[in-house]
């Protein structure tokens, strides 16, 4: 999966009492990039403590944390409402700046 399918298919995964989703990706000459490889992974609440880093070495070696799947939802959500968001291409590049830089 690339990075900009895990973004764009954001509400096909629902946290559970006992799990959450995060987004993990590899970077691209040190960026996150629409075509970047990405996992999406189904973590615990213990892992959920867990530091992002020691997640990644221990799951996914050579990804990094991205985002948690409820806050990329909400994220979306807020950007459907935006005239200046509507094509699928500037949804996934301000998400990717979001978790870049404002997250």
């Amino acid at each position: 999966m690339i990075l900009s399918e895990a973004i764009l298919n954001c509400n096909d995964y629902s946290d559970k009492e006992e799990t959450m989703y995060s987004v993990y990706a590899k970077r691209i000459d040190g960026k996150f990039q629409p075509d970047s490889e990405a996992l999406i992974l189904e973590l615990t609440l213990e892992e959920m403590e867990m530091k992002w880093s020691e997640i990644a070495k221990m799951k996914c070696p050579g990804f990094d944390y991205f985002l948690e799947m409820f806050v990329l939802k909400d994220f979306n959500d807020d950007l459907l409402n935006l005239k200046e968001f509507k094509s699928d291409i500037k949804k996934v590049e301000r998400i990717i700046y979001y978790a870049e830089f404002d997250a």
